[in-house]
């Protein structure tokens, strides 16, 4: 099950739960456009105080990189406005909402920003990779948001739709944020790339295992008996040449399977090789 608070971020649990109906999991985006505080320990004071009535999931604050969770991931939040007889909050599994402490043209050291976009974004990645674990896909159903207007995406589209949305795009609604928006999927970090599957060698046969022979295979099972704690090597010498010390290793190596008396005898037998996992040569 996926972690219904953000890893990372600061919680005050403000209760006031509400079940959500089901569907396909979303987010959507806001920002506080405060022109008189542009502040997150302001905005969270507000959220957890008599703002709380507006609350939504996440306040991100992306130039600090603060992050604090007012309600778990499976409970609807306060941010949006209802489209007739549906219940914005509540569409979907999730319908994560997040608040961007941010205003259109605010000045921080100095610079001026006019949109989220052109901000720093300090972890950014951390909430979609989040948003990722929750089963938000990487899409933008109306398309990602590109300036401060209404694009309202139809209903259907709204019920129907996961992924990510801007409120500018929930139907019901007035807002027109939350303006240009950086390329959140570019942001969350990389799926690290699988380790290739281990390749052991295929059993080759009984009769392979004859007196004498000379094979790198012969040295990989040397090394491997040695590995597993059953080496009977008098030497180290000629490691790739089947000899004595090779058949009373395998044999401890048998025994060490669990297997007795002729069972437990040179040669090799295919069971027993595929769990010693002689690596591919």
């Amino acid at each position: 099950m996926p972690d219904l608070w953000m890893p990372g971020a600061t919680r005050h649990a403000l209760g006031n739960k509400g079940v959500m109906n089901g569907g396909p999991a979303r987010a959507v985006w806001h920002i506080t456009s405060n022109a008189h505080d542009w502040t997150f320990k302001n905005e969270l004071g507000w959220f957890t105080g008599g703002g709380s009535g507006d609350a939504p999931h996440l306040l991100y604050d992306p130039f600090t990189g603060e992050i604090a969770q007012f309600f778990p991931a499976d409970s609807r939040s306060l941010s949006l406005q209802n489209a007739g007889d549906v219940r914005t909050n509540r569409t979907g599994a999730y319908c994560v909402q997040i608040e961007i402490v941010f205003t259109e043209g605010e000045t921080v050291n100095g610079k001026k920003y006019n949109s989220v976009r052109d901000t720093p974004c300090k972890n950014l990645d951390k909430i979609v990779a989040w948003l990722r674990s929750l089963g938000i896909p990487d899409v933008w159903p109306g398309g990602s948001p590109t300036g401060f207007v209404r694009d309202t995406v139809s209903l259907d589209s709204w019920t129907k739709l996961g992924g990510h949305y801007g409120h500018n795009q929930i139907p019901g609604n007035s807002h027109v944020d939350p303006g240009p928006m950086p390329n959140l999927f570019a942001t969350a970090p990389a799926k690290p790339t699988p380790k290739p599957a281990v390749k052991y060698e295929p059993f080759p046969g009984a009769s392979w295992f004859s007196m004498g022979r000379k094979s790198p295979i012969v040295e990989a099972m040397h090394n491997r008996l040695v590995a597993v704690g059953c080496s009977r090597y008098q030497t180290s010498a000629n490691k790739n040449v089947i000899g004595s010390g090779d058949v009373a290793s395998y044999e401890a190596w048998q025994r060490k399977c669990g297997y007795t008396g002729a069972a437990a005898q040179w040669p090799p037998g295919k069971s027993t090789w595929d769990k010693l996992q002689v690596p591919n040569v």
